[in-house]
C-alpha cells in the first residue's frame, strides 16, 4: 500500500545442531500455496482495517491522556483523536485505517504506532500489512538476558528444546520436551500442533501454572507472522480450526495483539515432576522459512536437579 498515486499524501507531515537428539516431525514448505496476487492484497488491506480498529478500541482515553468527555459511545478512542495523537490529517487515517490505497511514509506509520502504543510485534505487523519495510531496530530487538543463551552457543543441554514452522506445527525436539510435554498423547489433525494443543487439550492445559497467561502470549505469537503468511492455507486451516474448537482463542485472536519473542518466564505443573520454572528463549532460525526455537532453561535449582534426573533416566532406558 505504500507509495500510490492518486490519493492523499501524508497529512501533518511529518543452531542447526539444535536438533541432533532430537526428531523429525514433519517438512515445513517455504513457499505455500497462496490465493491470487488481488486476493492477497484485499486480504492485506482487510486485515489492516481489522488489525487498526481493534488496536484503536482497545486503548482508553485514559490511557492516552485524552478527555473522556460525557457522549463517547465506545471505550476505545475516536479516529479523530489518533489522528491528533500521531499529528496527521483525519481524513489521511481514517482512509488508512479503512484499507484504502494512500501514500505511507516510515514516518507517519511510526507516529501512528506511538499514538496507539503499539509494541514492537505489533509495529512489525502494522508495517508489513501497509508494505512498508520496518525498521532495521524492530526487525532486529535487542537480546536483554544474555546469560540465558550462553548455554545455547555452548551446546545447549539443560532443559527442553524444540523447533516449530510460523504455525506452530513441532518440527523437532528432544526427549526431556516429550518428556515434558508427551507428542504422541493426543489424535487429529493438529495433533502436533503447539497452538491447538494449548486450546484443545485438556492434559497440556493443565499442564500451565499460569494457563491465560500463557494463552494470550501464544495467540500474540501466532499472529505476529500472519502478515507474511496472508492467503497461506495452513494458517487459514489452523485458525478456523481453533476458533471452532475454543470461544477462548476466537476472543482472543479477534483483539489482534501481536507478542515479539522476548524471554518468557514459564511455570508447569507435571504430573510426575513436579513444579518446573523455565526461562524460556525464544527466537527465529536464520534461513529457515520462519523457523522458531523454544530452548528452556532452569530457572530455580529445584528444576536444575529435576532435570538432571530425568536426563539420567532417559540416557539410561536409551
Amino acid at each position: 500500500m505504500a507509495k500510490r498515486r492518486g490519493t492523499p499524501h501524508d497529512q501533518g507531515a511529518r543452531g542447526p545442531q539444535l536438533l541432533r537428539q532430537g526428531r523429525a516431525a514433519t517438512s515445513f514448505d517455504a513457499q505455500p500455496a497462496r490465493w491470487n496476487e488481488p486476493d492477497l492484497a484485499a486480504r492485506h488491506r482487510a486485515e489492516l482495517k481489522a488489525f487498526l480498529r481493534a488496536r484503536r478500541n482497545a486503548l482508553t482515553p485514559e490511557d492516552a491522556g485524552v478527555p473522556r468527555g460525557k457522549r463517547r459511545l465506545t471505550p476505545g478512542l475516536r479516529r479523530e483523536e489518533v489522528a491528533a495523537l500521531a499529528g496527521v490529517g483525519v481524513t489521511w487515517y481514517t482512509w488508512l485505517e479503512q484499507g484504502r490505497d494512500i501514500n505511507v511514509s516510515t514516518d507517519t506509520l511510526d507516529r501512528v504506532s506511538r499514538a496507539l502504543r503499539l509494541s514492537a510485534s505489533d509495529q512489525i505487523y502494522l508495517f508489513t500489512l501497509a508494505g512498508v519495510p520496518p525498521p532495521r531496530l524492530l526487525r532486529h530487538p535487542e537480546v536483554k538476558n544474555l546469560s540465558a543463551l550462553q548455554q545455547v552457543l555452548d551446546g545447549f543441554t539443560a532443559g527442553p528444546r524444540v523447533m516449530f514452522d510460523p504455525t506452530f506445527e513441532v518440527l523437532a525436539y528432544n526427549a526431556l520436551w516429550d518428556l515434558i510435554y508427551t507428542l504422541d498423547a493426543h489424535k487429529g489433525p493438529f495433533a502436533r500442533n503447539h497452538v491447538y494443543r494449548l486450546f484443545a487439550d485438556p492434559a497440556r492445559r493443565r499442564l500451565y501454572v499460569e494457563y491465560d497467561l500463557v494463552a494470550r502470549n501464544m495467540v500474540g505469537l501466532l499472529r505476529a507472522p500472519l502478515c507474511e503468511h496472508l492467503g497461506d492455507h495452513r494458517f487459514e486451516e489452523l485458525v478456523k480450526a481453533l476458533q471452532d474448537v475454543s470461544a477462548e482463542f476466537a476472543r482472543l485472536w479477534e483483539q489482534r495483539q501481536t507478542q515479539p519473542l522476548d524471554t518468557f518466564i514459564l511455570r508447569l505443573g507435571h504430573d510426575t515432576l513436579g513444579q518446573l520454572t523455565f526461562e524460556v528463549s525464544r527466537f527465529r532460525v536464520e534461513g529457515s522459512a520462519g523457523a522458531l526455537v523454544f530452548l528452556g532453561t532452569p530457572a530455580d535449582r529445584e528444576t536444575a536437579e529435576v532435570l538432571a534426573d530425568a536426563r539420567r533416566k532417559v540416557r539410561g532406558a536409551s
